[in-house]
């Protein structure tokens, strides 16, 4: 309980952080997490995820401005219903509806688990080998920025995976002679030089539109229809490797036509995806958004494996949902002109909130890691590439630093099985 409502408190200031999410919420306290067991990580981030959902779109509607890229839809029409004075049905959609996209998703996977441990009797290194290639594609093909850029990252960060001594073949690749090298990049480095840097620095140059409240509540039940729709789409759009959730809201969005119908489908499927994208972390052991990279690696570091026991340990967590649920509701709705205070100290002074971020989790990093001073010198050397490349969208460099071992090592596998 006490990591699920940590969870819910991550949820609410990394939520209205615009560009911060679930992955730098899960960066921040990665050092504290990294000593927990298996279901009390995987209670966190669920708790994490649902509550960010609601949150990121506080600053969108009060300024236009997107927690994240799943908020973008809430920001657009939410703030511009927000001008008009109506301002009040935006956030009554963002939190009923979100809230309805989540049971959806929970009464989904309910109905067909028994079908999902079906899957691991057909489950082998070949559907790896061909999912992890769809997510592969999708990730570069599906980006928003220049496709040379997404594939030349993407190659990078699985060059740094493969760096140091494969425990596999026992031989050293990359070193050039270099002890340090041996040990192969730290994905703390990795996380905090080439993506959180170049994420708060975009976020450092956003700039913010005056405040306000929103002074009296209302909910227009003729959004239900679109929400029930937002959280269909969003459930199976979360389910494709490389698309989660984003797409889902994108989609959904697209479907009804009013600017309110649009922000009740968004969100219901924003809520509806996120939970069903943690399915194939939680089937196939494959994460396919970035926080769910770093909740790999924390349950992989505790001795757990991901396989037809872990939908068990899934459904156990579900019991806290309800929970999370109400307290998101409560704090979405009820107390969103609160929510807005904080965006706001967050709004005047973000240089001071991002430096302190960024110094917290690499000096806990620091403290985890064994050889401390190649630590440091791989997240210098990391950190000053990825102010250079800061315009850029980096997160291919982590999907290519996860996803090049586990696709080498099924790839050699199944070769191996039909030669």
């Amino acid at each position: 309980m006490v990591w699920c409502l940590l969870g819910i408190f991550a949820g609410v200031i990394f939520g209205i952080i615009p560009g911060a999410g679930a992955f730098l919420a899960v960066a921040t306290f990665y050092p504290l997490l990294a000593f927990l067991d298996p279901f009390n990580i995987l209670i966190f981030y669920v708790a994490l995820i649902i509550t960010s959902n609601y949150t990121n779109s506080v600053t969108g509607i009060l300024y236009g401005i997107p927690g994240d890229a799943a908020a973008v839809t809430t920001a657009r029409y939410g703030h511009k219903l927000f001008l008009e004075g109506k301002g009040h049905y935006a956030v009554s959609s963002n939190a009923v509806s979100s809230t309805i996209g989540s049971i959806f998703a929970v009464c989904l996977f309910l109905a067909f688990a028994s079908n999902l441990f079906g899957l691991f009797k057909f489950y082998n290194s070949t559907i790896q080998v061909v999912v992890i290639s769809i997510a592969i594609i999708l990730l570069i093909f599906l980006s928003e920025q220049a496709k040379w850029k997404s594939i030349i990252l993407f190659i990078f960060g699985g060059v740094l995976a493969k760096i140091g001594f494969d425990n596999i073949s026992y031989e050293t690749w990359g070193t050039f002679g270099i002890d340090y090298l041996t040990l192969g990049i730290p994905f703390s480095s990795v996380m905090i030089g080439l993506y959180i840097i170049p994420e708060i620095l975009k976020f450092k140059d956003k700039e913010f539109k005056d405040n306000d409240k929103i002074s009296k509540f209302g909910y227009d039940i003729k959004t239900v229809p679109s929400t029930m729709i937002g959280a269909f789409i969003g459930f199976w759009a979360g389910l494709i490797p490389g698309v989660t959730n984003i797409l889902g809201g994108y989609l959904s969005a697209n479907v009804v036509k009013s600017d309110i119908n649009k922000i009740a489908a968004a969100e219901s499927a924003n809520n509806s995806g996120a939970l069903s994208s943690l399915l194939p972390l939680i089937i196939l052991g494959i994460p396919i958004v970035s926080s769910e990279v770093l909740i790999y690696y924390l349950v992989l570091s505790r001795g757990f494996t991901f396989d037809i026991e872990t939908l068990h340990v899934f459904k156990d967590i579900l019991y806290y949902i309800p929970l999370i649920l109400v307290i998101c509701l409560f704090l979405s709705w009820a107390c969103f002109n609160q929510l807005g205070i904080i965006a706001k100290y967050i709004k005047q002074h973000k240089h001071i909130i991002t430096t302190l971020i960024v110094v917290f989790i690499s000096i806990m990093s620091l403290y985890i890691y064994p050889v401390k001073e190649w630590l440091l010198i791989s997240l210098l050397a990391l950190s000053v590439l990825g102010y250079f490349i800061r315009k850029w969208d980096t997160f291919p460099i982590l999907y290519g630093f996860f996803l090049t071992d586990l696709f080498w090592n099924n790839l050699m596998r199944v070769i191996a099985i039909y030669s």
